[in-house]
Formats: C-alpha cells, structure tokens, sequence
C-alpha cells in the first residue's frame, strides 16, 4: 500500500513538473511569436512609408518635368527687356 502511494506520488510529480516545463515553454513561445508579428508589423508601417516616399517623390519629379518641358525662353525673358534683347539679338544673329 505504501509502496502504491509512493508510486502516485511520483506520478504526480512527474506529470507536475511535465506541466510547468511545458507551461514555461509556451510561454516563451508565445512570447517570440507575438515579438516576431510585432517586428513584422514594424518593417510593413516602415516599407509603407518607404512607398509613399517614393511615390511623392515620383510625382514630384513628374512636376519638375513638366515645368522643365513647359520652359521657353520667351517665359524666361518675360518682364526682362534686357535679357529679352540679348535673346532677340542672338536669334537675328542666327538667321
């Protein structure tokens, strides 16, 4: 009887100390999984910004582009006779 009682007794123990291991396990588990998503999360928010950058930049470039295209020297010397008669004399010049 006693020897019975000493063998559940170790049972026992054993499926404790089983649970606590196991308890200990998952709970570090659980914690890497949940600081990997985090971690996830953070690099997604990062590569949004790093896109919305981009795009920003993008269409800023696309702006200077026009404006680059949309650029004449009769804009340019608009309001500026001086540069406007070097800009006459130069092109009758040519001719």
């Amino acid at each position: 009887m006693r020897n019975q009682s000493v063998d559940i007794s170790n049972f026992e123990e054993k499926i404790n100390v089983f649970k606590t291991g196991f308890s200990k396990n998952y709970e570090l588990a659980n914690r890497k999984f949940n600081t990997a998503i985090d971690e996830k999360d953070k690099t997604i928010k990062s590569l949004e910004k790093t896109k919305d950058a981009l795009l920003s930049s993008d269409r800023n470039l696309c702006l200077a582009n026009d404006k680059a295209n949309d650029l004449t020297i009769k804009k340019l010397t608009h309001g500026n006779p001086t540069m406007k008669a070097k800009f006459d004399g130069f092109s009758n010049e040519t001719e």
